[in-house]
């Protein structure tokens, strides 16, 4: 029954008038009207999935659209094994095959190291499909991506402004869905299990990995891993939640966005951004009052934070494509040349700071920051840390520097001058401790600055 009749029958038995009978059918057509729009307004995104499940090649039991891609793309899923034969064949490796070729005998069974690829191209709707799947303990995974031409049938979803299904472009298909290829090998690489943060190494290796997912436009991969690797607040560097959030709101993922500053939010008790430019009317209170109580330079404070971020995160990089035995000399000779380049930029900002506002006191500028200048100086020259020393010393004396991280650098100066090491901070190439001035002594000055002890043989 129609939204008026209805409307008119219910004025009738509660005994309206005839004015508010009209007034009811009025209001009733309008809802039905704003109804219609709403209804229009999914429609097309509804009839555009239907009709990608209608022309594929099998049943497939879920099929979810996915974010993050400059096309319709899908994540399928069976709780079966797919037994369609393919179109063509895709190793790991990355190595392509095309059935029904001279040099292919042809697919017969999957396995797990396989991606089959079916292509559907349908000059009815103007759209290609190509249909990644591979096998998962024995059930069916893959992507769908759907190339579509514009078309007034589809105008939301027709991304190409070229017919994909006519054989004049296909050179221009062929780069796109070779494309496709290594897009479908990187999703499912950032589908491998991946476990929790149990070192501070663990952590960069996912952040590592994230970013090179959000890189290749794979959002919602790279939100999962930026997640993971944020379960464990102690191995987080708080930089990484502010700097991730500015990426989420570059995809207009504001929800994702908003968690990772509260997340920070909560793990530091005098973070604050600047209230007037935040995004998020949530925070401005707590930015505002956190403001007036702490009052940071925050134009220093979030440089100090990025330099102590860039510091780790190329030195990491570096020692671990060292570590790795397939790693290329010549990437690692790259990476180190990149750590080595960061470190003089770093130094340069440090150095400025240092001369033109002296050390940057936790009162400036918070304790996370401040710890970037000794860093710097830590992973600098010899003669640059000579210089600096006695600035990070009355940095120490003021509260402003743990006396540990002074032991160190005086430490590692000894140590590059050849003389034996007073905390035993220093580790040789050989893992072993560098020559100590007094092993009997060294745990219980190490006590005198907060570090703990350490077992000697």
């Amino acid at each position: 029954m129609p939204y008026s009749e209805i409307i008119s029958t219910f004025a009738r038995r509660m005994g309206k008038t005839e004015y508010m009978s009209k007034l009811l059918l009025s209001s009733a057509m309008l809802l039905a009207s704003l109804a219609g729009c709403q209804t229009q307004k999914f429609a097309e995104h509804q009839r555009f999935d239907a009709s990608v499940r209608k022309e594929l090649p099998f049943r497939v039991d879920s099929l979810r659209r996915m974010d993050g891609t400059d096309m319709a793309a899908y994540q399928l899923f069976n709780h079966y094994y797919i037994q369609t034969l393919p179109d063509a064949e895709i190793g790991k490796d990355g190595n392509l095959s095309v059935y029904k070729t001279f040099d292919f005998k042809g697919a017969t069974l999957q396995t797990d190291d396989k991606v089959w690829r079916n292509i559907v191209v349908s000059k009815k709707n103007r759209r290609v499909i190509c249909i990644d799947r591979y096998m998962e303990k024995g059930c069916t995974q893959g992507y769908v991506y759907v190339l579509q031409s514009e078309s007034k049938k589809y105008p939301t979803f027709g991304q190409y402004h070229w017919d994909v299904t006519d054989p004049h472009n296909v050179e221009m298909l062929g780069v796109t869905l070779e494309h496709l290829r290594g897009l479908t090998l990187r999703r499912m690489k950032g589908n491998e299990c991946y476990a929790a943060p149990a070192s501070q190494d663990e952590y960069w290796s996912l952040m590592f990995h994230a970013d090179s997912l959000f890189e290749d436009g794979l959002y919602g991969e790279a939100k999962q891993t930026y997640d993971l690797a944020f379960t464990e607040d102690r191995y987080i560097l708080p930089y990484h939640l502010s700097e991730v959030a500015r990426k989420m709101l570059g995809i207009r993922n504001e929800e994702a966005a908003l968690a990772y500053l509260n997340h920070r939010v909560k793990m530091e008790p005098d973070f604050y951004e600047e209230p007037a430019s935040c995004p998020f009317l949530q925070l401005r209170d707590t930015f505002e009052l956190r403001q007036r109580t702490w009052d940071y330079d925050l134009s220093q404070k979030q440089l100090l934070e990025w330099v102590f971020e860039r510091d780790n995160h190329y030195r990491v990089l570096w020692s671990q494509a060292a570590n790795r035995r397939s790693e290329s000399p010549e990437r690692v000779e790259m990476l180190a040349r990149l750590a080595m380049n960061t470190d003089s930029t770093n130094l340069e900002i440090v150095t400025q700071i240092l001369s033109e506002t002296g050390y940057p006191r936790k009162s400036r500028v918070g304790d996370f920051a401040s710890q970037a200048v000794w860093l710097v100086i830590q992973h600098s020259g010899l003669e640059v840390q000579k210089q600096y020393l006695p600035q990070l010393e009355e940095a120490a004396r003021s509260g402003d520097v743990a006396p540990a991280m002074i032991a160190a650098l005086k430490d590692r100066i000894d140590v590059r001058e050849g003389r034996p090491q007073k905390y035993g901070t220093q580790i040789g190439p050989d893992g072993k401790f560098c020559p100590l001035l007094d092993a009997s002594r060294v745990n219980e000055w190490r006590q005198e600055v907060g570090l703990p002890p350490i077992g000697l043989k």
